[in-house]
């Protein structure tokens, strides 16, 4: 049984001093300051001056993927080519059960650094058929006491280079999958990848879903799928319900076609998500000196009004050998990469990537610090956003609808 009915002497985000957040089945209660530092009940948590903030949320995963670098020889190039290729064979022969172990261990990871929200793409080439989609299906169910998690058919060997992949969107979407996903710079011509996003397009029509696309994954200026797929949002009236991953050929445009490629993102209001760890590793592999960074261009994305968010996307696997599901690592990484460290707000701002704007972005409504909304939350051990990003601590409570998850004690499992 979780012991906590509150947390007391916690700092919040957006406020001065201390305060106490309450709660009951689930639900916030009331948040209140405090006039001064109190002495915690045994039902009360002593956050001890530390952050109070709803959990962090990882827009981009892989978690079919997780680990699988256990079971996948290493990417010996570090190139996304050499990666797909691996993966390719690999998935072959996965079974459901070794994808579920593995995305159950990604998802406790997650959990444990203070996420509380995943979203996460699964792989339904005609090779992987509906194994890894019935793989990480079960581990969601296995999960649904820890966090959230939603799911984005993702056609990774295409949708015509691969049409047996169109009717495994349909069927993975009809077993509980949530988005309808892409990833048409993949085909062989640009002719190709337009048709790719026509019959993406299709699908979240017929099923009435949002889209989740990789797309321009890749540091070539010539990859321009992402202004087709603005105009597309347009044409087919799904202006807010599509997201864009990665958009690292977006960094190679010139600023002229870059900037009208931007402004056309924001009038079919796309959410763009980078991942930064993975984008800083495969992207700029066959530059010489200097080198590409392979992240999209935030910065100007966010002044026009675009949604954006970081994810983790990828960890211990043939695309990147690295990743903990620690999300402060991705703000920590970005406010680096696209230099947001010159201003408290566009530091802040970092933060909200892998928090507030990024929970907007997957459709979390009810995300805040706020009576009647939902007990999910972490408590960091940092007094303020810089000191948060800068050792990025574990949390000291993470808290899924009001039931312990993680403890400071031991960082036991509390089931």
């Amino acid at each position: 049984m979780n012991p906590f009915k509150a947390v007391v002497n916690g700092r919040l985000l957006d406020s001065d001093g201390l305060h106490t957040v309450r709660f009951d089945a689930g639900v916030i209660d009331s948040i209140a300051p405090q006039p001064d530092t109190v002495t915690a009940l045994p039902d009360q948590f002593n956050a001890g001056g530390g952050i109070v903030m709803p959990s962090l949320v990882d827009p981009h995963l892989h978690l079919d993927l997780a680990f699988s670098l256990e079971i996948v020889p290493p990417n010996k190039s570090g190139t996304l080519l050499e990666a797909i290729g691996l993966w390719s064979t690999a998935k072959q022969t996965l079974s459901a059960e070794n994808v579920s172990q593995r995305a159950v261990r990604a998802i406790r990871d997650e959990v444990s650094y203070g996420s509380g929200f995943i979203r996460s793409h699964v792989d339904v080439a005609s090779s992987a058929g509906m194994r890894l989609t019935e793989g990480v299906l079960d581990a969601r169910d296995k999960s649904r006491d820890l966090c959230t998690i939603q799911f984005v058919a993702f056609p990774q060997d295409g949708l015509v280079r691969d049409p047996g992949a169109v009717d495994l969107v349909r069927q993975a979407c009809r077993a509980g999958v949530d988005l309808v996903g892409g990833i048409p710079h993949i085909e062989r011509t640009p002719r190709e990848s337009q048709r790719h996003l026509e019959i993406m397009f299709d699908l979240a029509e017929e099923l009435d879903a949002d889209i989740d696309v990789h797309i321009d994954e890749t540091d070539s200026p010539n990859s321009r799928c992402t202004e087709n797929l603005a105009s597309l949002t347009l044409q087919r009236g799904w202006t807010g319900r599509v997201t864009a991953s990665h958009v690292c050929a977006l960094a190679s445009y010139d600023d002229v076609h870059a900037s009208k490629v931007m402004d056309l993102i924001a009038e079919a209001e796309i959410s763009v998500i980078t991942n930064p760890g993975v984008n800083l590793h495969l992207q700029g592999r066959f530059d010489n000196y200097p080198k590409r960074r392979g992240l999209t261009r935030i910065q100007s994305l966010l002044e026009r009004g675009v949604r954006c968010a970081a994810g983790q996307d990828c960890i211990m696997d043939p695309f990147y050998p690295l990743g903990t599901g620690q999300m402060l690592d991705q703000a920590f990484l970005l406010a680096h990469a696209d230099h947001m460290t010159t201003t408290p707000e566009l530091l802040r701002k970092s933060l909200d990537m892998v928090s507030s704007m990024a929970a907007e972005i997957v459709g979390q409504d009810n995300y805040s610090l706020s009576s009647g909304h939902p007990a999910s939350m972490a408590v960091f051990p940092a007094a303020n956003v810089r000191d948060l990003i800068r050792t990025r601590p574990r949390p000291s409570l993470v808290l899924f609808r009001g039931r312990q998850k993680r403890g400071r004690e031991s960082f036991s499992w509390v089931e």
